[in-house]
């Protein structure tokens, strides 16, 4: 079930504008959005931030972590790959 909530248009500076409920905005991951007119209906879609915010830096921080039983081995052959020579 869609939630539904009902606003005005109001005035803002020399422009118009509606109000967005702060639990509406909390869901979206930017304050950037797409507006886009569809027959008689105005479509707001919010546009994924491609930066990661901070408070999830730790979590992929963790994720990150060299095991000790990785092997590397196979990074000491690109020095001798002949790419230098071209």
């Amino acid at each position: 079930m869609a939630n539904v909530h009902q606003t005005q248009i109001i005035k803002i500076g020399n422009s118009n504008g509606i109000r967005i409920p702060k639990d509406y905005l909390n869901s979206f991951e930017s304050k950037n959005v797409l507006i886009k007119l569809v027959n008689d209906s105005l479509i707001i879609t919010p546009i994924k931030s491609k930066i990661i915010p901070r408070n999830k830096w730790e979590e992929i921080l963790e994720s990150m972590v060299i095991k000790n039983d990785e092997d590397f081995n196979d990074f000491d052959t690109t020095l001798f790959d002949g790419i230098d020579d071209i």
